[in-house]
């Protein structure tokens, strides 16, 4: 996974969605993402970028996937539009999920996405730690 960490927040209410969410931001990071991983922590994250399909080859744990489009950045952090959210993803799904106008995927631990109240068209405020 990559070795730089940012924060997510839901905007309209500032909830912390993420408080240790790792960045994957080149090929062998986006392409190792969780793979292996036998347990995921509240509060943690992955975001794939850019990325706007995953896949569930080799996983072991369910995640909640949330796919992202780029909006802006504040002196808060960068803003990005919810594209589509797919929750409780099974490990080895054998087709890969999609979202061709997201730009970036925010992956989390299962039940996140229900517990966060995360909808298409939500903005999220991704800001470095």
């Amino acid at each position: 996974m990559g070795d730089r960490f940012v924060t997510v927040l839901k905007l309209s209410n500032q909830q912390q969605i993420a408080d240790q969410c790792s960045v994957a931001d080149h090929f062998l990071s986006r392409l190792k993402g969780w793979m292996g991983v036998s347990s995921l922590a509240r509060g943690s994250g992955l975001l794939l970028s850019p990325c706007n399909d995953i896949h569930m080859w080799f996983m072991r744990v369910s995640i909640d996937a949330v796919f992202l489009q780029y909006e802006k950045t504040t002196p808060q952090g960068a803003h990005w539009k919810v594209t589509s959210v797919f929750k409780e993803l099974k490990p080895w799904k054998v087709l890969p999920v999609r979202d061709g106008l997201a730009q970036a995927t925010l992956e989390l631990p299962a039940g996140m996405v229900a517990s966060c109240a995360i909808e298409k068209g939500d903005t999220l405020c991704i800001s470095s730690q």
